[in-house]
């Protein structure tokens, strides 16, 4: 699925129609699903693409992007825009089809719904404004899979994309999961009251698979396990992952599936248990990586978390990347780009 720039830009054809070409806005074109978002739409060759960056000048954060994008980034625009400047983002999508929001904050340490809220309000006014067509916002599973325990799916039932988490349940709930929870709720209750644009949410569970080699929380969950970082022992139980690539598939197909109007897309491959996909990335320790291979009592082997994300094959078209695919791709990655000190 690795994606290559099909085009050449300097084809004359391409030029002389590129301004009659759908603008499409992508929101946090830096980050790690919002580049590989960007690669999508870029091959096209059906859309102009303007990013927004915070800052156009920061190298470290712009040329991890072109390296991604080759020669497609000939084609992009970027411009500045931050999540807590509700103006640079009405400008930005100034003379927009479509918006793609991916930019939001994804990490632990709190402080994640403030930005969450206040660029998903932006870019819901920016389409009032613009008269865009579609927004698809870039949510999460943890929107999804987080209602009180009480109203979570019986033994043997999936969550679907009809479950919503709970930020007021009594179980509490991270700062994260209220980000995702509240921004899209938002999204969705903006609609009710400002009609005239449809909305696609994507929800994704951890997205990992290969893309530029950032600081992002995916890259570094990467670079920890293959730097032993994160225990001596393979940790116990497991969670769900899905590959970055689909995830950005799945954004673009929201565009172009008419089916896909105002409905949210679980995008989950499989839960796998943390012993299985150590198991792939210890082959990375002849090398140099220190991947745990001790496997500690009490695997629970049988304990499967259960999504359903059939919507997502069915109406989005989504063949899933082979899960220990992803994964090992994902480290050679990240490998490449120095993140262990490798054997000669």
């Amino acid at each position: 699925m690795e994606a290559h720039c099909t085009s050449n830009h300097s084809d004359r054809s391409w030029q002389v129609n590129v301004t009659q070409l759908p603008l499409v806005v992508i929101t946090g074109v830096t980050g790690y699903l919002g580049s590989r978002v960007c690669l999508q739409f870029l091959e096209c060759d059906a859309y102009r693409v303007r990013g927004t960056v915070r800052s156009i000048r920061n190298d470290e954060k712009i040329n991890p992007l072109k390296a991604l994008l080759g020669q497609c980034f000939d084609k992009l625009v970027l411009v500045e825009a931050d999540l807590n400047d509700e103006a640079s983002l009405l400008a930005a999508c100034e003379g927009a089809s479509y918006i793609i929001h991916t930019a939001s904050p994804f990490h632990f340490k709190g402080d994640c719904i403030g930005p969450a809220v206040a660029g998903t309000s932006a870019v819901l006014k920016a389409c009032t404004a613009h008269g865009v067509r579609k927004l698809v916002i870039t949510s999460s599973c943890a929107a999804v899979q987080g209602p009180a325990d009480r109203d979570k799916p019986h033994a043997g039932e999936a969550f679907t994309e009809a479950y919503w988490s709970n930020p007021d349940r009594p179980e509490g709930m991270s700062d994260y999961m209220k980000s995702k929870t509240l921004a899209e709720r938002a999204a969705w209750e903006y609609q009710g009251s400002h009609p005239g644009f449809d909305i696609i949410a994507i929800n994704p569970c951890f997205i990992v698979g290969p893309g530029i080699a950032g600081d992002g929380t995916s890259q570094s969950f990467m670079r920890a396990i293959l730097r032993g970082k994160r225990g001596k022992k393979v940790p116990r139980g497991g969670q769900g992952f899905v590959d970055v690539r689909d995830v950005a598939l799945a954004h673009l197909r929201a565009v172009q599936v008419p089916a896909a109007a105002n409905k949210r897309f679980i995008l989950f491959n499989q839960h796998v248990h943390h012993v299985e996909y150590y198991s792939w990335l210890a082959q990375f320790n002849e090398i140099g990586a220190k991947v745990p291979t001790v496997v500690p009592e009490s695997q629970n082997p049988t304990e499967v978390e259960r999504v359903d994300n059939s919507r997502s094959k069915a109406l989005l078209g989504i063949d899933y990347t082979p899960l220990e695919q992803s994964m090992v791709e994902h480290a050679q990655c990240l490998i490449q780009a120095g993140a262990i000190v490798t054997k000669r």
